[in-house]
C-alpha cells in the first residue's frame, strides 16, 4: 500500500493539480475487504431510519468533511437510487438476507418514481437499483417488478425527447433548453429497455437512446477528448446555442472532473448495449484525455483545468472513472490491459486510510468527494462515489494479485 500522498502536476501540458501517491499500488485483497466491512457498518447504519414508507423514505444524499450524520433527500431526488444500489451491492458481496431485505425494502420506496416525467436522472434513480434488483434477487415475482419499474422509467425518460436536438431534456439553464453530460449515464436504460418492450415502442425507446448518445458525443467531446458540462440548443430548429455555466471552473475551456468521468462511463456503456463504433471512439478519447491529466492512481481536483493545490479534490470522479476503464477492459477496446490497471491502481488510491471515513465519524464510506463546488466548496461523502467505489472493487474482488 502507498506509504503518503504528494501534490504533483499532471504530466499534460495542461497542469492539473491531483494527488497522487508516493509509490502507486494496484489494490489488494486487504484494501478491497477492509473496504466492504467499512461500508457494511456505514450502510446499515444508515438504514436505521424509524417509520421508513414508500411514500416517505429519507435517501442518504451526502455529507461534508465536518458532519457525523447525512443530509438526505426524498425519492425524487437525483441521487435517491445509489444508497439502493450499495445495498445490492452488499448483497452481491455477501449472499445474506439481511442485505436482501434492505435492499428491497429501500428499492421498493423508489419504485412510484418510474412514472414521474420531471427528471432526465431516471437512469440512476430506477435503472441503477432495479437493474442490481433484476439481475440478484432470488424471487422471480420481485425481478418482474423491477423489470416493470425500468420499462417505466424508461418511457418517462422518452417522453422528454425533442426531435430537432435528437437528445432527451435535461433541464432549463439559463432560461433555454439544456442537456448537460451526466445524461450519458441515464440514456442507456432506454436501450436495455428495448430488449425488454420489443416490437415498434421498443425500436423507438432504443432509437431515441442511441440517438442522444450520439448528440453527447458530437457536441460535448472537444476534440483533445475534453468535455462541456452544459450546452443549450434551440429546441425549434436544433440548433447548439452554446455552453451555460454548470459545476465547471469555466463554461467554455475548462471540465469538471466528474462529468469527464461521466462520459467515460456513459459511452462504453452506451458501447457495451449498441456496439456503435461512434460511442467506442467518444469513450477511448475521453478516457484518454482523463489519463492524460490524471497520473497513474491519482486524484483530481473538482475541474481538470484548476492547478490549485488547494482546490478541492473529487474523489467521487476518480471512483467513477475507474469503474469505466474497468468497463472498457472488460469489452478489451482501446488497451484493455492498461485500462484495468490503471483502474486497479486508482482503487489502491481510493480504498487507503488516507481516502476512506475509516479514521472519521463520516457516515459515508469514501471521503474527499465534492457535489457541485460553485454552490459548496468543502470536501465530504456522498453516495454516487460511495456506489461506483464499491461496484469496482466489488468487480476486481477475488482477481487482484495479492
Amino acid at each position: 500500500m502507498a506509504t503518503g500522498f504528494l501534490l504533483l502536476p499532471a504530466a499534460a501540458a495542461v497542469e492539473t493539480s491531483v494527488v497522487c501517491p508516493v509509490d502507486p499500488i494496484p489494490v489488494t485483497s486487504v484494501q478491497t475487504d477492509a473496504l466492504f466491512a467499512l461500508a457494511a457498518g456505514r450502510l446499515y447504519a444508515a438504514s436505521d431510519i424509524t417509520g421508513l414508507q414508500p411514500s416517505g423514505a429519507k435517501f442518504p444524499f451526502g455529507a461534508t468533511a465536518r458532519q457525523t450524520k447525512y443530509l438526505r433527500s426524498d425519492a425524487y431526488g437525483w441521487t435517491a437510487g445509489f444508497y439502493p444500489a450499495e445495498l445490492w451491492l452488499m448483497y452481491e458481496r455477501t449472499a445474506d438476507p439481511a442485505w436482501l431485505a434492505l435492499a428491497r425494502t429501500w428499492t421498493k420506496s423508489l419504485l412510484p418514481v418510474s412514472k414521474w416525467t420531471g427528471s432526465h436522472d431516471l437512469g440512476f434513480m430506477i435503472g441503477l437499483p432495479a437493474g442490481l434488483g433484476m439481475r440478484l434477487d432470488p424471487d422471480p415475482a420481485q425481478r418482474i417488478t423491477y423489470r416493470r419499474a425500468i420499462i417505466n422509467a424508461a418511457k418517462s425518460l422518452s417522453s422528454r425527447w425533442n426531435n430537432k436536438v435528437k437528445a432527451i431534456k435535461s433541464g432549463e439553464y439559463d432560461g433555454k433548453w439544456g442537456l448537460i453530460i451526466d445524461s450519458a449515464m441515464n440514456a442507456p436504460m432506454l436501450i436495455e429497455a428495448a430488449d425488454m418492450v420489443g416490437g415498434a415502442e421498443g425500436a423507438q425507446l432504443r432509437s431515441r437512446g442511441q440517438k442522444h448518445l450520439l448528440t453527447l458525443a458530437k457536441y460535448f467531446v472537444r476534440p483533445n477528448g475534453s468535455t462541456f458540462h452544459r450546452l443549450t440548443f434551440n429546441p425549434k430548429t436544433g440548433a447548439l446555442t452554446g455552453p451555460v455555466y454548470g459545476q465547471g471552473y469555466n463554461m467554455a475551456t475548462s471540465t469538471w472532473s466528474r462529468g469527464q468521468a461521466w462520459a467515460m462511463y456513459g459511452f462504453a456503456k452506451g458501447y457495451a448495449v449498441t456496439g456503435n463504433p461512434i460511442l467506442l471512439a467518444a469513450a477511448n478519447r475521453t478516457n484518454a484525455f482523463w489519463n492524460q491529466q490524471v497520473g497513474l492512481g491519482c486524484v483530481p481536483a473538482w475541474d481538470l483545468a484548476v492547478g490549485s493545490a488547494f482546490a478541492p479534490r473529487d474523489s467521487s470522479a476518480a471512483a467513477i472513472a475507474a469503474a469505466a476503464m474497468l468497463l472498457l477492459a472488460d469489452l478489451d477496446q482501446g488497451g484493455g490491459a492498461d485500462n484495468r490497471q490503471r483502474a486497479l491502481t486508482t482503487l489502491g488510491t481510493l480504498t487507503s486510510p488516507e481516502w476512506t471515513s475509516v479514521n472519521t465519524q463520516n457516515p459515508g464510506i469514501l471521503i474527499r468527494q465534492t457535489w457541485n463546488v460553485p454552490i459548496l466548496k468543502y470536501e465530504g461523502s456522498y453516495v454516487w462515489g460511495d456506489a461506483y467505489l464499491l461496484e469496482s472493487a466489488l468487480k476486481v474482488s477475488g482477481t487482484t494479485d495479492q
